[in-house]
């Protein structure tokens, strides 16, 4: 309203200032005309100088109600006669200038007076502008009664169409911040017309309908989601293939508007089929079920599912094939007859496992395709429930087999062990008394010999009493002794013992024992095994430089450091160095010797006694290795 009445206001403006002007430019028109009038009729008078004719010639015009004053002057300029309305005596008026009126409100003209085409004098006539300004007044008067009359139309033209556009419109607008703040799609905007403005609120109200159908399939699918998400986490747990199917099939009733489920399974073979779980049956239908199995060949639609491996349709609109259907004595299994029903294959890692079924028995709803789809996510679960009880049994078998086999080696290795042992042991005994000469002066020839059988046979009885031991492990019957005991002692034990293969070699051993060590309790004999191996094999492996075997306690442990210069074990190796039969170098070339088997039993030892074992080592900078041991071990810890 408010553009209009400033669109009218300057409309008119402009029609009154053109207006103005025009009547103005006539005003001066029609006063020039009245100034050759009154010049004309002026003529004789200043021609013969007959001032009172002049006068009386300007007398006449008192007609002319708009004259405010004019002047005659003669040829040299002097004032010949003058006229001034509402005088009593006309003043005479100054020449030229003083007969037009300074002050506002006048209009003034001045024209000469020929006679004989020579100038003999010149009129001066000023005019009021009262007529221009009462037409300005009424045009003023005119515009404010324009302007009242159009606001009033307006105003009662917007209160009429703010029923028509306006109310629709903030209608629309808070059905619009209804549905933001309550994030209902189900409001609609009622439609007050049939115009442009009622066309809007139904495209508004058709849009609010769609959003309101996609929410509602966005909520179905995040319920979807939502119940898959459960039912993945539930088939982590250790439940029985019973329990994981039901958890399937209650999941999928959750989620799908279908009467009722039932899973069967292919048994070994792959010739028959047999039903593993339901849902939605009443506990009389499912003793229709209970430890039936029906062959493939006559299973119908399940078996040409299972056979084809893809998902089979049936409704009232789509019936089941005669050649489909069960035949007895299957066929007569109340359970299962229902004409609205789907049969879909269970494949897992590539391999059919089974059967999903549904069907709709009570309310003979047809079963919609996208049913189809979400039903082949639950068939997806329950086959791989299926197929992982598999393995799980498959497994537990091979497990059972392998913890059997287990058994037989560790015993065949302690039984071959104490038969080698025996008879190696009677070897070492005769050699020894050779050796002494309990037999008789032995040459040196011989000696060197029987020497060699001796080394050699030390050696292969250290390697029976690795494997023995090992297999003592594997079997759970190595056992520790507890007892008091020096880890002086036992550092000087072997140091004693290792002192012939430090000099053959030409290497430095050094020691380092706290002084304060206090007296542990262990097995004194495992633990001086470990030792041994330890500095052992830095003597084995380090062909110059120097073997440094260091301890220390605290914290309640004996702290054991052997530490060697020789070629250092790569940073892959570190770990497989404590597996079984393990060694660094396992080709045929190796030049160092052994089974493999000393740190395996080592560390199995040293974990028996609740300790710690690690290495610290890089190619070319020698290799350490650090026995954490407790001081005072007790039998909680050796078990």
């Amino acid at each position: 309203m408010v553009t209009s009445s400033v669109t009218l206001l300057l409309a008119g403006a402009a029609y009154v200032t053109y207006d103005l002007i025009t009547f103005r430019q006539a005003m001066s028109r029609d006063l020039m005309i009245l100034a050759d009038i009154i010049g004309n009729n002026s003529t004789a008078a200043l021609a013969f100088d007959d001032q009172q004719a002049g006068a009386a010639t300007l007398a006449s015009l008192r007609a002319q109600e708009h004259i405010a004053s004019a002047c005659l002057y003669g040829k040299e300029g002097r004032l010949f006669a003058a006229y001034a309305p509402g005088e009593p005596s006309p003043r005479p008026l100054p020449p030229r200038d003083g007969c037009r009126r300074s002050d506002r409100g006048h209009l003034a003209v001045s024209r000469p007076i020929v006679f004989d085409g020579e100038p003999i004098g010149t009129i001066y006539i000023s005019s009021d502008l009262d007529e221009f300004y009462g037409r300005l007044r009424r045009y003023a008067s005119i515009g404010v009664l324009v302007i009242l009359a159009s606001s009033l139309v307006g105003w009662v033209l917007s209160v009429q169409l703010q029923r028509v556009i306006s109310r629709p419109i903030l209608h629309l607008v808070q059905a619009a911040k209804t549905v933001s703040e309550r994030t209902d799609y189900a409001v609609r905007a009622v439609k007050q017309s049939e115009d442009e403005v009622g066309l809007l609120v139904d495209g508004f109200n058709e849009m609010l309908a769609q959003i309101e159908k996609r929410d509602a399939a966005l909520t179905r699918m995040s319920n979807n989601l939502n119940q898959l998400y459960r039912l993945s986490t539930a088939m982590q747990e250790p439940l029985s293939l019973r329990d994981q199917l039901t958890r399937v099939l209650e999941a999928a009733r959750q989620v799908v508007a279908v009467d009722r489920f039932y899973i069967w399974a292919v048994l070994p073979g792959e010739t028959r089929l047999a039903a593993l779980a339901g849902a939605g049956f009443s506990e009389e239908e499912w003793k229709d079920f209970d430890r039936v199995e029906i062959p493939l060949v006559e299973a119908g639609a399940m078996g040409k599912a299972y056979a084809e491996g893809a998902p089979l349709v049936f409704t009232e609109a789509i019936p089941l094939p005669s050649e489909l259907r069960l035949r007895p004595p299957y066929s007569e299994i109340r359970a299962i007859r229902t004409k609205s029903f789907i049969v879909l294959p269970m494949i897992a890692r590539g391999r059919r496992v089974g059967l999903f079924t549904a069907d709709n028995k009570w309310s003979r709803q047809p079963i919609l395709p996208q049913t189809v789809d979400l039903l082949q996510i639950f068939a997806s679960h329950a086959a791989v429930a299926v197929e992982n009880a598999r393995l799980f049994r498959e497994i537990e078998e091979k497990g059972h087999q392998l913890e059997v086999a287990s058994k037989h080696k560790s015993q065949f290795l302690a039984n071959m062990s104490h038969e080698l042992r025996t008879p190696l042991n009677a070897i070492l005994g005769y050699t020894e008394l050779i050796l002494d000469n309990i037999y008789g002066e032995v040459s040196a020839k011989i000696r060197d010999v029987l020497e060699r059988v001796q080394k050699s046979g030390r050696h292969l009885l250290g390697l029976i009493n690795d494997v023995l031991d090992l297999s003592k492990i594997e079997a759970g019957q190595l056992t520790v002794s507890l007892n008091d005991y020096s880890f002086k002692e036992v550092v000087y034990a072997v140091v004693t013992a290792v002192e012939p293969l430090v000099a053959e070699k030409k290497l430095r051993l050094s020691v380092s024992l706290a002084p304060d060590l206090p007296v542990g309790r262990g097995d004194e004999r495992r633990i001086t095994q470990v030792l041994l191996n330890l500095v052992g094999n830095a003597i084995k492996f380090t062909d110059a430089g120097e073997i440094m075997v260091r301890v220390t306690s605290a914290n309640g442990a004996f702290l054991v450091s052997v530490a060697d210069t020789g070629p250092g074990i790569s940073e892959a190796d570190q770990q497989k160095i404590f597996e079984e039969f393990h060694q660094v170098d396992s080709s045929a070339t190796r030049t160092k010797g052994g089974t493999g088997l000393g740190l395996a039993i080592a560390k199995r030892i040293i974990e028996m006694h609740g300790g710690r074992i690690k290495v610290e080592s890089a190619p070319g900078k020698g290799s350490t290795f650090s026995v954490m041991l407790p001081t005072r071990v007790t039998v909680s810890e050796t078990s």
